[in-house]
């Protein structure tokens, strides 16, 4: 049941991408989210969201690709496919629109978390531990 953890946060990212960019006037609602977030800052967290995406699936995908080496392809792969669906459902909701800036961001989180997660993997064995979670 370790796919529960990515899909659940992919699930998030979703709902996210669904709340409306630019609210009806009447609307008090969650959508008015992007509008006290500066869209500089809107930008900035694809990458430690994608990037935790990416540690979760690596986490997940642990109990069928034993070898890290054949997980991050996989990993890359999954995310990279989540962040071209989320950019095209987004180009549906109102007030929002597909972005390739944000393409390059979640990829960029994604290859940074799949790095963290190698990075760390390795300095847990170094040490004599080992780690479930990476």
């Amino acid at each position: 049941m370790h796919v529960a953890l990515p899909l659940a946060m992919m699930g998030l990212i979703y709902w996210i991408s669904s709340l409306p960019g630019s609210p009806a006037p009447d609307d008090a609602t969650a959508g008015t989210v992007f509008d006290w977030i500066p869209p500089w800052l809107q930008n900035t967290l694809h990458v430690p969201l994608y990037a935790a995406l990416a540690w979760a699936w690596r986490w997940a995908l642990a109990a069928w690709l034993k070898a890290p080496a054949a997980r991050s392809p996989a990993v890359c792969a999954i995310t990279l496919a989540y962040a071209l669906f989320d950019e095209w459902h987004q180009s549906w909701v109102p007030g929002r629109y597909a972005s390739l800036t944000d393409i390059v961001l979640d990829f960029a989180g994604a290859l940074f978390g799949i790095w963290l997660a190698a990075w760390l993997g390795r300095r847990e064995i170094a040490v004599g531990g080992g780690s479930t979670f990476v």
